[in-house]
Formats: C-alpha cells, sequence, structure tokens
C-alpha cells in the first residue's frame, strides 16, 4: 500500500455500532484504492460493472474489513470466489486509472456486491419462519400477479450478501447500478421470484437505499448479527418480481437481441445484394459477348 499520513485517509460506515457515547467514530483504511484514487475525478459513463475474479479476493477482503463490522474469514472468500456450482456470483464497480508507483493503468474496485442463489421454499419457510411463500406477500401487499411463479416447488431468489461503495464515490448510483444488475439477473431466470438482504437495524443510510430500490421491509429478525459478543437486530428487505415486470424485461431483452441481430445481418444481407448484382451483371456481360 502507498504510505500515507496516520488519519488522512479514515471512513465512515453506519454498519458498524455506535461506541459507548452514542457515537459512531471513524475508521482507519484498509483498502489502498483510497489513496490510488486521491484527487480523481469519476466520470460514471467510464465505470465498468463485471463479476470478481480470484485476482480481486485481497482487496475484497479489505474493502469488507473497512465497511462491515463481521469477521468474515478467509475460506468465506475462497468459497465465494473458487466455487463452480454457480450457488454463488459476485459483481464489481471498476474504475481504470493510472497508477504513479507501476507506470501502468489499473483496474480500481469502487463498489461491489456479493450474492448467493437461494431455494426459494428454504428462504420463505426456515429465514421467516413462515409455511409459504405466499403469507410473506400477503404481508406486504403485493398483488396476486405474482402468484403463478409461487406454484413451483423449485422456484429460486437472490440473496445479497454483502454490498457496498467507496466512501468517496456514495451518491452516484453506483450502488444501484449494481443492484439493478443484480435484479435484472433475477428477471432474466424464470423460477427467480426475487431478491432479499439483511441490513442491521441501525443503519439508517443503507435502509434508506433499499427503500429507494423498491425493496420492501418484511420481518425482524431478532440478535441475527453477533459482533464482539453483542447480539443485534437485523431487518429483511425483500424484493418481489411481478408478473408484469418479468414479462417487461423479457420483452426488452428480446427487441435488443433482436436489433443487435438487426446491426448485424442487415449488412451482411447489403453486401450479399451487391455481390448477387455483380454476378448476375457479369453473367448479362458475357451473354452479350456470345451473342
Amino acid at each position: 500500500m502507498p504510505k500515507h499520513k496516520k488519519n488522512e485517509f479514515q471512513i465512515f460506515s453506519e454498519a458498524f455500532p455506535p461506541n459507548k457515547r452514542g457515537i459512531r467514530e471513524k475508521r482507519d483504511i484498509s483498502s489502498p484504492n483510497h489513496i490510488l484514487l486521491k484527487n480523481i475525478k469519476i466520470i460514471p459513463d467510464n465505470i465498468i460493472y463485471k463479476p470478481l475474479t480470484k485476482k480481486d479476493i485481497e482487496e475484497t477482503k479489505n474493502l469488507h474489513k473497512e465497511w462491515f463490522p463481521i469477521n468474515y474469514s478467509d475460506n468465506y472468500f475462497q468459497t465465494i470466489f473458487t466455487e463452480k456450482s454457480g450457488k454463488y456470483f459476485s459483481i464489481g464497480a471498476f474504475y481504470t486509472i493510472f497508477d504513479e508507483e507501476t507506470k501502468q493503468k489499473k483496474e480500481v474496485i469502487i463498489g461491489l456486491a456479493l450474492c448467493e442463489w437461494i431455494n426459494g421454499s428454504n428462504y420463505f419457510t426456515k429465514v421467516f419462519g413462515k409455511e409459504s411463500a405466499l403469507e410473506i406477500i400477503n404481508n406486504i401487499n403485493y398483488k396476486e400477479e405474482v402468484y403463478s411463479y409461487l406454484k413451483c416447488d423449485d422456484y429460486h431468489c437472490i440473496y445479497i450478501m454483502t454490498i457496498g461503495v467507496l466512501d468517496e464515490f456514495r451518491k452516484m448510483n453506483i450502488g444501484s447500478n449494481i443492484v439493478q444488475r443484480i435484479i435484472n439477473i433475477g428477471l432474466n431466470d424464470i423460477l427467480c421470484i426475487g431478491v432479499f438482504l439483511d441490513v442491521i437495524y441501525f443503519n439508517n443510510s443503507a435502509i434508506k437505499f433499499y427503500k429507494k430500490n423498491l425493496f420492501k421491509k418484511v420481518m425482524t429478525n431478532r440478535n441475527y448479527y453477533n459482533i464482539k459478543g453483542n447480539r443485534y437486530d437485523a431487518y429483511s428487505f425483500l424484493r418481489i418480481f411481478t408478473r408484469k415486470e418479468k414479462d417487461k424485461f423479457r420483452y426488452q431483452n428480446s427487441n435488443l437481441i433482436k436489433k443487435s441481430l438487426d446491426l448485424l445481418i442487415n449488412p451482411i444481407f447489403f453486401i450479399f445484394k451487391i455481390i448477387i448484382f455483380c454476378l448476375l451483371f457479369q453473367c448479362f456481360r458475357n451473354k452479350i459477348k456470345i451473342d
């Protein structure tokens, strides 16, 4: 990590409990990306969203130390990044900078999310302690148009395990863009009924963020988090996909594919017509010569 003065870089995370005086203190950084990105003005259109890879494990660990009061084990990250069945997936927000130390361009993580595919039946019955998903949906007043997705025994949903953005680059819709990409993955899966997550009860900025992205609080999990021997409640937030929403996404996706194919096929078809015209013209000339 590049050298920096003590306390030159400190971050603030509402996920951490307040101290004995009820104050949340700023924390020293763990990630070198703060220093690499110092004085750099981010251009949102230049942010690249893509899956994280094994080479991002160490930086992901550093960011989790900054963002969350939970001590995640090395095995936790190794499992997520190396498991091959597709149970886990990730989305990172990357920004390319010029590293003065190495004199090379470098992709830097400015936001990320780690996600897991969860069996829908297990989620609603074990996590919420309800007999069926319909009870949860009735509690949050969703329309009946979603019910058809819940009649299949093997429906599933996406659990956002962790999500965060570097302090310096919040309020730039990076977090919302990551969430939207997670939602799109769910909408593209015919058996995915929604996305859910847990958040510690006092993290007001995160709660506001999830509500802005159309998540609804469905229950309180008592004593869910264990932080340094103290227990804290968590709120569970859920976003259910309606049939209308899934149909609209598939329609937009099919139109996008059609437009992409048109862009590919039209030039090929145009070239093909020119070739045919040239062949016919040559045949016509040959016929004139023979005559």
